[in-house]
């Protein structure tokens, strides 16, 4: 069974890179690149972040293409990350403001720590990205 769900999985994943040549991403993402460096100039530090963002780009497209429910909810609570950060960069208490609390409260003690210790290295993770994207956007504007 599980060579069967495998193989729907490697073979969803070759209509997708398909479509993906088909449709000319890998142009679109390398024209992408070479306008983000302009922007930014050509040292080796903007090298790196500009790959890095669009490795991490292409990381998220692939997921969310593929349907998968962590990628999505990830995608969701980044949003969240995003507006609360867009309105104060100064939070008092992030985690609280993300915690979902019909999840939480159903948890047991050993859970909700669980629970509030992988939010917190989400919200780490997602706040970093929040600023490398940031300049980014700001280097254009």
């Amino acid at each position: 069974m599980a060579v069967k769900s495998n193989m729907s999985e490697l073979k969803r994943r070759a209509i997708l890179a398909k479509q993906r040549m088909r449709m000319g991403y890998w142009q679109s993402v390398q024209d992408e690149r070479v306008k983000k460096l302009e922007e930014l100039g050509d040292s080796y530090d903007s090298v790196h972040l500009v790959r890095e963002l669009q490795l991490a780009q292409v990381r998220r497209e692939g997921s969310l293409a593929l349907g998968t429910e962590q990628a999505i909810a990830d995608e969701l609570l980044y949003e969240r990350v995003c507006r609360m950060l867009d309105e104060n960069e100064d939070i008092i208490n992030p985690l609280g403001k993300l915690v979902e609390r019909e999840v939480y409260d159903r948890l047991d003690e050993g859970n909700r720590q669980k629970y509030i210790l992988d939010l917190s290295k989400k919200f780490c993770e997602m706040k970093a990205r929040y600023y490398r994207e940031r300049v980014m956007y700001r280097a254009r504007g």
